[in-house]
Order: C-alpha cells, then structure tokens, then sequence
C-alpha cells in the first residue's frame, strides 16, 4: 500500500499546486474588487503554501517515465519552472510590501495583478500538458503491472 502511494506521488501532489494558485488568484482579485484596496497581508500563507506546493511537486515528478514516448515533456516541464517561479515571485513581492509595512498603490497592484494572472495561467498550462502526457499519450500508466507507453531508457542512455 504504502510503496504503491509513494509510486503516485506526483499525481497526489500536481493537483494542489493548481488548486493553491487558481484559489489565491481568485481570492486576491475578490479583495480588490471588493474593497478596491488591497492589503499585502490577505492571503499571504495561502501564496507560501501555494509556492511550497509546487516546489514539491516539480521535486516529486518522475521524469524517467517520459524519456522517449512523448512530445509535451519538455513544455510541462519548463511552464511547470516557470509557475514555480511566479509563485515566488507572488510571495517575496508580497513579503517585501509587508516587511516595509506598505500596501500596494495603484502601479504596483497592477503589477502584481498581472503576476497572479500569469501564474495562474501558467499553472493551467503545466496541468493541460500533464494531463496530455497521461491521458493522450499513456506516460506513467499502467495496466495488468505493465506500462502502456513504457519508457524508452536506452535511447537517452548517452544523455545521462
């Protein structure tokens, strides 16, 4: 039970990065339209854990399963970075509004309104080529203990 869990990981963990970042989204454009101000505080753990989430699941995916047997690789794995990135981005651009003890004026929170759209697309994005890899093309899947598209390893041998 427990190994068959650890083989899962990353499909456990993918779906909480993009839930964490499409409801911080929502949550922080719900404040400033509601309020029409917005306090750097608001949301400030759900960013963090939303970064911690994706980290964790860029750090669990099992890359060899995709050697050889998929075109999309490649875009998942970079947008997958690129969310990542944004998600820190969100979060130490937050910390430092509130480190200098400052809500956001009306440049910076356009500028961190788009930081949230652009990550939260982004994090769609490495979702839609995940869901590509294992669903249109059979990347990790298994049937009767065998894998459907199995990996091609002694192709990428010389790469390694």
């Amino acid at each position: 039970m427990f190994e068959e869990l650890i083989s899962h990981i990353h499909p456990i963990m993918v779906h909480f990065p993009i839930a964490l970042i499409i409801m911080a989204t929502c949550y922080d454009l719900f404040w400033m339209v509601t309020k029409r101000r917005f306090s750097p505080k608001r949301g400030f753990w759900l960013w963090a854990i939303a970064f911690i989430s994706a980290w964790i699941a860029i750090g669990t995916g099992p890359e060899h399963d995709a050697r050889g047997n998929t075109n999309v690789f490649e875009y998942h794995e970079s947008l997958a970075d690129i969310a990542t990135v944004l998600a820190f981005l969100v979060v130490a651009f937050r910390a430092f509004f509130i480190f200098k003890k400052k809500e956001f004026h009306k440049i910076s929170l356009v500028m961190y309104c788009l930081l949230t759209l652009i990550c939260s697309a982004s994090i769609l994005a490495v979702g839609y080529f995940g869901g590509k890899m294992v669903y249109d093309q059979g990347v990790g899947v298994k049937m009767d203990g065998k894998y459907v598209n199995p990996p091609k390893t002694e192709a990428f041998r010389s790469n390694d």
